[in-house]
Parts: C-alpha cells; structure tokens; sequence
C-alpha cells in the first residue's frame, strides 16, 4: 500500500482524472493496519479529496487495534474539521487521541482552543489553556490570540485585556495581530479611544501597524463622530506611506458630510482618484446625499452625472438623496422628473423615495399634487408606508385642514396601511391648534381603543389644545391620569400647564406647579420662567416678572427672545420707558435675533411715550437681525414715524 501511495503525487491526489481514487481510498481503508506510513498517508489522501469522515475512521481503526496514531494525523484530522467547522466532533477525536496514548502538542490544543472559542465555550477554552500548562507545553502568541478573539466575541473585553495582560508580564509578546483582534472589537463596540491607545502601543512596542488596522481605526472614528481624530489618522498614513481603502475614504467622506464639513469632503473625494482608488456607488451617494442636505443640489446633480459618465449605475438610495435636496430647494418638478428617469432606468422607488417627495410636496403647499403621489405609491405596491402617511396627514393638519386629513387617515386604514400612535398624535395636534379639542379627546379615547398606549407627546398636545380654550381644570385632570397610567410628566407638559394656569390669572398655583416640578425631579427651562415671567408681566407685576428672571439666570439659564419680549410688554404696559429701552439694549447686545413680536411691541408704542430717538438709537440693530418679515414690521414702523413728524 505505501508503494502505492507514494507513487501518486499530491496534485494527482485530487485530479478530476483520477476519481478512481475516491474507490481505491475507501477499499485501502478497509485493509488492516501495518504501517504507521501507509496510515499518515492515507489518513492525508481523505483529508486532501475532503474525505474527513473517512480519515475519522481510520483513526477510529488504528486506535481500536492498538495501532497508535501519530500525531500529525491526528492534528490534521482536527485542523480539518475545525475548516469544515464540523466543531462538534473535535471534543471526541481529542479524547481518541488521548486514549491511543498520542501526546498532544501546542498545535493540538491551539486548534482545542479555536474550536471552543467558536462554539462559545470561553470557559471550556480557559480549561483547556489549564491543561497545556499542566503538560508543561508553553501556550504561543497563537494560542492567546485565539483566547482574545473568543473572548471579544463574546464581549468580555475586560477579559480580553486580562490575557493581554498576562502576555505583557509572562509572554508571551503581543504580535500585531494580537493588537488588530483588540483594535477591531473597540472600534465596533464604538470605543475607539482605547484602539487608539492600543495603536499608540503597537507603535512603542515597534510593531508595525497594517492597513487594515489603520483603515480599522478610522473607520471606527468616524462611525463615532470623532472626525478631527479620524482626519489625525488618515494624516498619519499618508505619511508612513499606508494608504486607506476604499470603504475607509467613504466612512471618512461620511462623517465630514455629516458634520457639514463638504469642503474637506470633497477634496478627500478628489484624493481618492489621485491615489489610485475609485469612488464606488455608495461614495458617490453619500457625497451627493452630503451635499443636498447643506442646500448644494446643482453640485449634487453634476456628480450624479458625473458618476453616470464613470459606468456607475446610480441606485435608489443616490437618486433618492438628489430628489431630497432638489425639494428642499422648492424644485419639486426637478425633483418629479428625476423619479421618472429613475423608473425609465429599471430601478424601482421604496418608501423612502415617495416619503421624501411626499414631504417636499407637503412643505410648498402642494396637497393635491402630494395626494396624487401618495395614490401612485400605492399602485406600485407600496401600501405599509407610515412614514408617507404621517407626511400627507400632517401636511393637513398644518395647514388646518382637519376634515381632509381625516379623510386620508380613514381612506389608508381601509385600504390597509399599518398606522402607528405617531399618526395619532399628529392628527390630536392638528385639532387642538385649529381649537377642536372635543375631537382630540375623542382620538385620545380611540387610541386606546386600538390597543395603542399613548405617550407623552400625546397628553402634551391635549393638554396644549386645552390650555388655549382655557379649560385649565381638565388639563390638570390629564396630568393625573397620564400619571396614573405609567407616563410620567416631562418639562413640556409642566411649561404647558403652567403657561395655561398664567393665561387664566392663576399665577401663583403656576408657581406653585414650579415648586412642584422640581421635587418631582423635572428641571425647569427656559421657556418655563418665560411662561411665569410673561403671567407676572401682563398683570403688570413687574418686580416678581425681574425676580423670576433673576431666578432663571441664577440657575444658569439664559434668556430668549420670548423671555425679553414678556419683559419688554410688561415695561410698556405700565410706561416704563427707560426700562423698555433696557430692554432692548440687552436685546441688541445679545446675539439673540428679535421676532416679529420684538418689532410689533417697539412699532406699537415708539409713538406712546415721546423718546423716540432712544429707540431710534436701536432701530437699526432691531431691522438688521430680525429673521422673516422683518421688513415688513420695519416699513410699518417707518409709517408710524412719517405719521408723527411728517
């Protein structure tokens, strides 16, 4: 039989050729032992033609003849079943081996210790780095880093670090790849300080970083959001020479999108050419995606033609991200065209894509045109899209009509969309801003209804509707029964109550209900001291409405524009001029921009109290910050002076 064998090279071994083999393997099989050489060999033969099961038995064979085994078979057998991760038979064959007297060595536990590492049996692996102690076999820089990586897949990172440990004290020596399993497992678990640390280690210890480790690194940064860390990295590679790869200029190309840093992005993008790596498909989407979400839709469009000339075949998530900013732009027909070229080019538009278009239609006032879409996606099959359907309802509702947004919300609930308590919530808000409260209490009881618990987003727009009726008393009664029923009462709900109870004269149960929030551990903001202040200013209690904001300021909060006009109409209420000017110094020393209410109030009484040339003072600041509509308030309060001195 060995003549045989040996007569055979390797390559003929596992020649389509020679498929005889697989015949003659399995009738030598059967022949009884009487060469350890002839064993080796053929137990080499299965294992090479992926005969384990066979190579098995023959080990069974010669062990049960008292033929013993040698100790490379053995160790091939296992590294073969730990390839074909038959790991559940390794145990079995190790206890064979031990029974025919074969004595392991460090390879032979090595592959022990992978096979319970990826059966995850960290602590079996511990036991068994117990026993190659105990036979005096020294564990390898192997046999640790297997330890490592089982642990790291099971999340013991302190663990992990322990061993690391012991290698630095004992040995031994960490090796690159020691680093790298580490490395890569912190940047996952988005803890990619400590990889850098470990980095600034391998450095020290004069090991040589890959690229993938790099690559790893700065993939992890930037998943983190840590991009001037991330750009560090990137620099430092440039200079050993190290180049980053595609997936790791695209993570880098990301995070600066992200963090509205297009500049640096694009010149990275540049950079990648010039290295000798080309954007793929998702580079170039999220560069496009980048730039529409910061308003730059034409550049966005000349790099989806760009990626177009390259032989890139754009996706719906690319087009989809162009169709968002041309909509942010107010180009909705731009926006419109693009779908219809996308559906031309054979890709077809999910959720997302009509959601986006939804919305941009929503946003212009184009209802119509946005219902027509909506119907459209479902004729496509889409009819699960809640996001779309919490679009179109609240498009209604913002602009007060409450009668089509139900009629929406009936139409998809028949026709089978899913609806969630989001769309409740949206449709109670919209009630309760056009004063239909009797039809948000009515939802409010149906949400419940449809097995739904409503949240504190929900009490809050109920009780915001109720405040502007007045109906304090029932927004109180809300407040306890949201309580009751597990949902604790946030800053919102407070400042509502609070603002309803100022509204109604009730300011000192509004103080009272201050006190109340902050032994209920909710801190006040400050939009609610503004709610107090404005209750003390409009009933002209001028000193409490200072003291409040001193209050405020104290605990380190700092005033808006709201909490300065409550300020600066209690001033004018009670003709305090000097102090209204104050006011509106603070104003303009600030880098607070006046609303129109800041105009209103200083149009309104700049012909009242005859220092005009003290607001005069001020009047160009107050044009020169205040946001949409300013120049309106400005024309009038022009108007008012003409009126006075012309």
């Amino acid at each position: 039989m060995s003549a045989i064998l040996k007569i055979l090279p390797p390559s003929i071994w596992v020649s389509p050729r020679f498929r005889f083999l697989t015949t003659l393997t399995s009738s030598l099989s059967s022949l009884p032992p009487n060469d350890p050489v002839d064993a080796d060999n053929l137990i080499r033969l299965h294992c090479r033609s992926g005969n384990i099961q066979e190579a098995v038995s023959i080990l069974n064979r010669d062990a049960e003849a008292r033929f013993k085994p040698s100790l490379p078979s053995f160790n091939l057998v296992l590294s073969c079943l730990i390839k074909s991760k038959r790991f559940e038979s390794i145990p079995s064959l190790y206890d064979l081996m031990k029974m025919s007297g074969t004595q392991p060595d460090v390879v032979t536990f090595n592959i022990l210790l992978n096979c319970h590492c990826e059966m995850r049996q960290i602590d079996t692996a511990f036991q068994v780095l117990d026993e190659m102690k105990a036979r005096n076999l020294a564990p390898n820089v192997i046999s640790f880093n297997t330890l490592i990586k089982g642990l790291c897949k099971e999340g013991r990172i302190e663990d992990a670090f322990r061993v690391l440990s012991e290698m630095r004290e004992i040995g031994p020596r960490p090796d690159d790849r020691t680093y790298s399993i580490l490395i890569d497992f912190l940047c996952r678990c988005s803890k990619s300080e400590l990889g850098l640390g470990l980095l600034r280690e391998m450095l020290w210890l004069r090991l040589e970083p890959t690229a993938i480790t790099y690559n790893t690194i700065l993939a992890g940064m930037c998943k983190e959001g840590r991009i001037r860390a991330a750009i560090a990295i990137h620099t430092r590679m440039r200079k050993v020479g190290i180049s980053a790869n595609v997936l790791t200029y695209t993570a880098l190309i990301g995070s600066l999108c992200q963090a509205k840093m297009l500049g640096e992005s694009k010149r990275l993008f540049c950079e990648m050419g010039h290295m000798g790596f080309y954007p793929n498909v998702v580079t170039y989407t999220i560069l496009i995606r980048g730039l529409c979400s910061v308003g730059y839709w034409r550049e966005a469009t000349e790099i989806l033609h760009e990626m177009h000339r390259h032989g890139l075949r754009a996706n719906v998530v690319t087009y989809t991200g162009v169709m968002g900013g041309l909509c942010k732009a107010g180009r909705l027909q731009e926006a419109l065209t693009l779908l219809d070229v996308m559906i031309q080019q054979g890709l077809e538009p999910n959720e997302f894509t009509y959601s986006t278009l939804i919305e941009g239609l929503c946003k212009r006032g184009k209802l119509d045109d946005a219902v027509q879409l909506f119907h459209q996606m479902e004729k496509r099959g889409i009819v699960n899209n809640i996001i779309a359907c919490n679009i179109l309802i609240g498009g209604f509702c913002k602009i007060g009509k409450m009668e089509e947004a139900m009629k929406i919300f009936r139409e998809i609930v028949v026709k089978g969309h899913k609806i969630d308590l989001i769309t409740y919530n949206i449709l109670m808000d919209g009630f309760c801003k056009v004063g239909q409260t009797e039809f948000a209490q009515a939802l409010l009881r149906e949400i419940e209804d449809q097995g739904f618990k409503p949240n504190v987003v929900t009490y809050n727009s109920l009780m915001y509707g109720l405040c502007r009726a007045g109906d304090v008393e029932r927004t109180v009664d809300l407040v306890e029964e949201m309580t009751c029923k597990g949902q604790e009462p946030d800053v919102v709900t407070y400042s509502i109550l609070i603002d309803g109870l100022c509204k109604v004269g009730r300011i000192r149960d509004a103080e009272n209900m201050l006190h109340q929030m902050t032994e209920n551990g909710v801190e006040a903001d400050t939009i609610t001291y503004s709610c107090i202040i404005n209750g003390y200013s409009k009933i002209g209690q001028l000193q409490e409405a200072k003291w409040t904001l001193e209050q405020m300021v104290g605990k380190g909060l700092r005033p808006n524009i709201v909490t300065y006009n409550a300020m600066l109409q209690g001033f004018c209420l009670k003709g305090e001029i000097e102090e209204a000017v104050k006011m509106l110094q603070d104003i303009a020393a600030s880098n607070i921009a006046p609303s129109k209410v800041t105009v209103s109030l200083f149009v309104e009484n700049v012909h009242i109290f005859g220092r005009v040339e003290k607001f005069l003072e001020l009047f160009p600041v107050i044009c020169e910050r205040q946001e949409n509509g300013g120049d309106q308030c400005c024309a009038e309060l022009i108007n008012v002076l003409s009126k006075k001195f012309g």
